[in-house]
């Protein structure tokens, strides 16, 4: 179950940046963000009772422009359009990018997260040294999408629910086909703007995969290399 549950999460964290999307079968946070289906829950601005009026009204201002990133992020995703994804994503995201894809260019994972170095190998698995070198992020997000690396129909089945706003942060359900998945949805306020923040759903990732090593008594790279094969196998056409 491990392997499962550690796909997911590391494949919404990777798809959505230059990482080694991987297909996964319930796995889009920050990720297959998209259409806002709300699946008949209603988004809740997380205030309690008795909250001045004007202080409601910007709340729900702020969680209608988290749902216009969240859709924004799904048609970007549809459209297969690199650029426009990389620009939703938040800083510390993009941070996480960078360093993934300098560890898959120069081949020194040392000090790298697990997540991340699930992307940077990954990376190498699928695209050959030169053609690394060469792409952008944004073309290698276009190369990920093109070849499904989120499984079949995940993005059209991508919603959120139950929309949290905690001043420059926000949190939601992430739902694949209306059923929750456990990767989060958060979003942080940049620039007066909101960005998809994948720092969470990778900080858990690492926390899988560390917790996997220690209990199975194996390194985390073996781990690590283990779901980039499981995950590798499962996208063989069959």
């Amino acid at each position: 179950m491990y392997h499962r549950q550690a796909i997911q999460l590391i494949a919404a964290s990777a798809v959505l940046t230059d990482m080694s999307g991987m297909k996964t079968v319930a796995a889009m946070r920050n990720a297959a963000l998209g259409v806002l289906i709300l699946a008949g829950a209603g988004l809740s601005a997380g205030l309690p009772g008795g909250v001045p009026a004007s202080a409601q009204v910007a709340a729900g201002q702020d969680v209608a422009a988290v749902g216009e990133t969240f859709i924004a992020a799904r048609q970007a995703l549809l459209a297969k359009d690199g650029r426009s994804v990389l620009e939703l994503l938040s800083r510390d995201s993009i941070a996480r990018v960078e360093r993934t894809r300098k560890a898959a260019l120069s081949g020194d994972i040392t000090g790298l997260a697990p997540s991340e170095k699930f992307g940077a190998l990954g990376l190498q698995r699928f695209l050959k040294p030169a053609d690394l070198k060469r792409m952008t992020p944004a073309q290698i997000v276009e190369f990920g999408l093109q070849n499904n690396w989120l499984g079949p129909n995940i993005i059209t089945q991508a919603g959120m629910e139950k929309v949290s706003v905690r001043g420059d942060r926000a949190s939601g359900t992430l739902v694949v086909n209306q059923r929750p998945v456990m990767v989060p949805a958060d979003f942080v306020r940049e620039g007066g703007n909101w960005r998809v923040d994948l720092t969470r759903a990778m900080d858990l990732t690492d926390a899988i995969v560390r917790g996997t090593a220690m209990a199975t008594k194996r390194s985390e790279d073996a781990v690590v290399r283990e779901i980039l094969d499981r995950a590798i196998q499962n996208q063989a056409p069959r």
